[in-house]
């Protein structure tokens, strides 16, 4: 592989870390983890998920302690969803996923120029135009 190649994703990824999209998840991922009660809620989701997972790999799973402890699930992320930093939490990752959406396309528009606009996408599986 080309070094330059390596040296300019390395560039590319320093641009991305101090973009303020990823700052500012980064931030908000650190205060989401330091808030107790946030942190507590998060813990009893865990546990109950994996109960969840060994009661359905039993060899005779238990659906009905399966949907009581999905229903359980449910009740903990009500709590969760309502926190106002899980809310910024998702906000801000939906916001860093939009910029890297867009960093994406740009690449993709550089290495396969048309591809969306009905030029040549570079599957000629479903074409028949360059034989």
């Amino acid at each position: 592989m080309s070094k330059t190649v390596l040296d300019k994703a390395k560039e590319l990824a320093g641009v991305i870390a101090q973009s303020p999209e990823y700052i500012a998840m980064r931030a908000t991922e650190d205060a989401a983890s330091q808030d107790e009660a946030l942190a507590a809620l998060f813990v009893r989701y865990d546990a109950i998920h994996r109960q969840i997972e060994e009661a359905t790999l039993k060899k005779e799973p238990d659906f009905d302690l399966i949907g009581v402890k999905t229903r359980e699930l449910d009740e903990v992320m009500e709590p969760i969803k309502a926190h106002p930093l899980y809310q910024a939490l998702v906000k801000s990752r939906k916001e860093f996923s939009d910029m890297m959406a867009q960093v994406n396309a740009e690449l993709s528009g550089v290495l396969n120029p048309g591809g969306s606009q009905g030029g040549c996408s570079g599957n000629c599986a479903s074409c028949g135009g360059c034989g």
